[in-house]
């Protein structure tokens, strides 16, 4: 399964249930990065080479839940929105 938010794609996707937790990251492995910042929202964004890779979403069900969707907004402005979050959320919510 794979999620998109705007137009990044991250094929690896863990959501822990226990920890309301969705960790996302571009490839199929959950790679550092060589940078690291926060979303307006607080959630970490891992970025290589200037281009983010990855983001930890705190509070994932919570906040679908609560407002329909993750809205993720980046450092710079741009707003990141997701038309299959959801998905990755609730299919190991009994996990």
């Amino acid at each position: 399964m794979s999620v998109t938010f705007g137009d990044i794609t991250f094929d690896y996707v863990d959501y822990d249930p226990h920890r309301d937790t969705l960790v996302l990251r571009v490839g199929d492995s959950p790679r550092p990065g060589d940078d690291w910042d926060q979303s307006e929202e607080l959630d970490p964004l891992v970025f290589e080479a200037g281009q983010l890779i990855g983001v930890d979403i705190m509070s994932a069900r919570l906040r679908l839940d609560r407002h329909g969707e993750i809205v993720i907004t980046l450092p710079d402005g741009s707003v990141l929105r997701s038309p299959d979050v959801s998905a990755a959320i609730r299919s190991r919510r009994a996990a």
